[in-house]
């Protein structure tokens, strides 16, 4: 097993992520198992590819399997590199994961012949539904008024659908409290909560917090499925040109401060392609003993 932090350059800051890189024979059963025992947000499981790819890869959370995450693609694609598992080619070198997605291709950044960091294309996102304000502020802990007046919460996917809820300000953000009877129906309508906040200045450009209880996850350190669909949110409203990087802010609250890297691609005005990057920290290698 080997555990990094994503979404960071240094260890004990961003998003941890457990990797068991040989995880070949193991049923899922297991896997589901471990992860909870693991009890990070994500833990992944690669074994040998089947369609091509560079490698196959399982997600779970500590209480189910996700067909795509954002951090558990950089961080496992960088283990891979770390490895020796994916021939090292700086300054970039391409991993295709096999998720349940489908082939996801990984960019990772080698120096030294080390993974430093990783960016993940996530595709063409898809603009599913707009939100009633009131149904979005309710759920938040929260008013109308502390939404933001000229951005309407809308559920938004490129991999994994989120509803994107953009408030005020970043102060905002930390008066949240989560209305857990109101969560399952908000949820079964709409899609996972992912509230933000411009920033004060370019960094970060946006502050966010990826609030998914019933996945087993109270708040997120940092979550690449999510920051994607709100790059593309605000793409189309006309506040992020295409091939600009910025800077998301997340985990700040429960002191996992990670930073994501977004930007769109587009054709004309079609978004072609959303990616999410960040840089990828070591932290520990282990043996799991099993029964």
């Amino acid at each position: 097993m080997i555990q990094v932090d994503v979404f960071t350059d240094r260890p004990l800051a961003g998003n941890p992520l457990a990797v068991f890189p040989h995880a070949r024979g193991l049923t899922v059963g297991a896997m589901q198992a471990i992860a909870t025992e693991m009890n990070l947000s994500e833990t992944t499981f690669v074994t040998a590819p089947q369609t091509g790819g560079d490698a196959r890869v399982r997600i779970f959370t500590p209480e189910t399997e996700l067909p795509f995450a954002g951090h558990p693609s950089v961080g496992t694609a960088c283990v891979l590199v770390d490895l020796g598992l994916m021939a090292a080619v700086e300054p970039r070198t391409p991993v295709v994961l096999e998720l349940g997605v489908g082939p996801t291709l990984v960019e990772v950044d080698v120096r030294e012949g080390r993974a430093i960091g990783a960016t993940v294309h996530q595709g063409p996102p898809r603009f599913v539904a707009e939100v009633p304000r009131e149904a979005a502020a309710a759920v938040l802990g929260l008013s109308v008024d502390d939404l933001h007046a000229d951005h309407a919460p809308a559920v938004v996917g490129t991999g994994l659908e989120y509803t994107i809820v953009p408030l005020r300000d970043r102060a905002r953000l930390g008066r949240i409290v989560l209305d857990l009877t109101r969560v399952p129906a908000f949820e079964d309508a709409y899609a996972e909560l992912y509230p933000c906040a411009f920033g004060e200045g370019d960094d970060p450009w946006v502050e966010a917090r990826g609030l998914f209880p019933l996945c087993g996850i109270p708040e997120d350190p940092a979550t690449g499925s999510a920051a994607g669909p709100l790059a593309a949110y605000f793409a189309r409203a006309g506040v992020l040109a295409a091939g600009e990087t910025r800077v998301v802010l997340q985990g700040a609250h429960i002191r996992r401060p990670s930073r994501l890297h977004v930007s769109v691609e587009a054709t004309g005005d079609e978004m072609t392609d959303v990616l999410v990057g960040g840089g990828v920290a070591m932290v520990m290698t282990g043996t799991l003993t099993l029964p």
